[in-house]
């Protein structure tokens, strides 16, 4: 199979739609993929820019996707998807090759990723040039059915996070909270991301949040996002909690003195260290997390060590 790789246009998004259908049905956890005026206007508007591989007979075969997160340095790479009649030949690497070059181009440091650990080859693949620097725990819904992810499983699978550098991080500022230090040391280390680490305070200095709360519905998943923690903190956790999506996130910005008091009312109901995503928001963001333990594989497949070591330390909460 003679196969072209190359940036997709909103013309395209038919033909994407189309990939997708065939290999995850209607079990894919991204609504957007399955809308092709919407994903049209996605690609048009540059809120997704993504890379197809096309055959002859067959149209797209293989895709991969970069978005921006609101406020992010960095770009978010994902959606990968190979056409079984196109396996075996590269089609991932290939396309995840492309992007990556066109993350270069726009001139990103770096980027972040969540391989599944439902595929052990793509775990391996992504330390050759990446860094591991957190475990999402349930983010893949057990619904999902595709060549990728175990049929029928009957609990929710996990993704790594992990940290791609293209270029030297800028040397930001960051707030760090006492108890996590030592582990986000390490991991800054690992990824070589210098990082001038400040104390926080000890309390918060405002009445409210800067929060915002997404749900994601096809996914299972609600994510709070904090900027700023106020004294309202704790009812916010509360609101996320009421949502009763199997899997919880909660993000600390790490630009904001009040981190600390943050992750204290986060742990109190419930939540678990989940990530250290750096240059995510205006600066790095520690992402904490809560799952519903019966719908969730808890001790999933990892290939690497540093994720091994992250699911010890998960486990001792």
């Amino acid at each position: 199979m003679s196969l072209a790789v190359r940036r997709l246009t909103p013309e395209d998004a038919a033909a994407v739609v189309a990939c997708f259908k065939r290999v995850y049905g209607d079990s894919y956890a991204n609504e957007l993929f399955y809308q092709s005026e919407l994903l049209a206007a996605a690609l048009r508007e540059q809120r997704l820019r993504s890379i197809g591989a096309f055959d002859p007979v067959s149209g797209i075969v293989g895709h991969m996707a970069m978005t921006l997160p609101a406020a992010s340095r960095i770009p978010e790479l994902g959606n990968t998807i190979v056409d079984p009649r196109a396996r075996g030949q590269g089609v991932a690497w290939r396309v995840g090759a492309a992007l990556t070059d066109w993350c270069r181009e726009l001139g990103y440091a770096g980027f972040l990723h969540y391989p599944t650990t439902d595929h052990h080859i793509m775990q391996r693949q992504s330390v050759k040039k990446g860094f591991e620097t957190g475990l999402m725990l349930g983010y893949i819904p057990a619904e999902t059915d595709g060549k990728v992810h175990r049929p029928g499983a009957k609990r929710r699978q996990a993704a790594t996070i992990v940290y791609e550098p293209l270029a030297e991080s800028a040397a930001a500022e960051a707030f760090l909270p006492s108890e996590l230090a030592p582990l986000i040391r390490e991991l800054a280390g690992n990824a070589a991301i210098a990082r001038r680490w400040q104390v926080p305070a000890a309390d918060c200095e405002q009445a409210f949040s800067s929060a915002v709360m997404d749900e994601f519905s096809r996914r299972g998943l609600a994510r709070l996002r904090v900027r700023q923690v106020g004294a309202d903190l704790q009812s916010l956790v509360q609101d996320l909690i009421g949502t009763e999506a199997p899997c919880l996130q909660l993000d600390l910005d790490m630009a904001d003195r009040g981190i600390e008091r943050g992750l204290r009312i986060a742990q109190r109901a419930g939540f678990f260290f989940c990530g250290w995503l750096p240059d995510y928001a205006e600066g790095d963001v520690l992402r904490l997390q809560k799952v519903d333990e019966p719908r969730t594989e808890m001790l999933p497949a990892l290939e690497n060590p540093v994720a091994r070591s992250l699911l010890e330390t998960m486990s001792r909460r």
